[in-house]
């Protein structure tokens, strides 16, 4: 099984990921040996929690996309932010200092743990209006979040992320059995490393699509781990490469 893998701060010096080059390619490394054949790299974006991290994106995605090529010259690798949502992150995206997802209408977006359901929604349904679609990361984080609230997300054309690491406790108990019910609801779009380090959050996708396949069903684990982010990173062009059900 190919996974690929929608959510990741490989990319070193940008954010609170890889802090080295080394760490980085070790990162890919660690991914690959996984099973990962697919990796959008999303750095986190917002001027006033990581600076102008623009330029420094462009270096260090240059020089594992060179890694890449020599070392695993069929892996395919893309880029995209994760956007922190902020009023008036649009002009961010319109100007391209935000990227969506390999430029495609797609935003990895964020927002506090804290936040309330009611300014998630607001905030979701702003991008949405500006003519984007968000896919919400994390969302079995976002406590104050209902599930009435993510089915209507959905039905507005949201799609939704879970970490891989939520379902192994990685986030305490209480996140693990939200992400779980989330799934158990088939209310996940995807799922996806988050990683931003070897050691408390590392890559890989392979312990979730076995716990995903024989809980929730192998056409289910296949959409999420695989085929549901080769259709959005694919969307904008003619090229065709998920196959099966991929439920978006």
């Amino acid at each position: 099984m190919e996974f690929a893998d929608l959510h990741i701060h490989a990319l070193y010096g940008v954010d609170d990921g890889a802090k080295t080059e080394a760490e980085m390619q070790q990162m890919l490394d660690a991914s690959y040996a996984d099973g990962v054949r697919t990796i959008c790299l999303t750095p986190h974006f917002h001027p006033g929690c990581f600076g102008d991290n623009y330029e420094k994106i462009n270096l260090a995605y240059s020089k594992i996309q060179a890694y890449t090529k020599q070392q695993y010259p069929e892996l395919r690798l893309f880029l995209g932010n994760e956007l922190r949502y902020s009023k008036g992150c649009i002009s961010w995206l319109k100007d391209g200092l935000c990227r969506t997802l390999n430029h495609t209408r797609y935003v990895l977006v964020d927002f506090s743990e804290r936040e309330s359901g009611k300014a998630i929604v607001a905030g979701v349904e702003y991008l949405l209006n500006a003519g984007y679609i968000p896919i919400l990361a994390h969302v079995e984080r976002y406590g104050k979040l209902g599930f009435r609230a993510i089915q209507e997300l959905r039905g507005n054309g949201v799609l939704i992320q879970i970490d891989i690491q939520s379902l192994f406790g990685g986030f305490g108990w209480l996140i693990e059995r939200r992400a779980k019910a989330i799934l158990a609801r088939h209310l996940a779009d995807l799922v996806a490393s988050d990683a931003h380090d070897l050691a408390s959050r590392p890559p890989g996708l392979s312990n979730g699509y076995r716990l995903l396949s024989k809980n929730f069903g192998e056409s289910y684990a296949d959409a999420i781990c695989r085929s549901n982010a080769l259709r959005i990173l694919y969307s904008n062009t003619s090229e065709e490469n998920a196959n099966g059900s991929n439920g978006l």
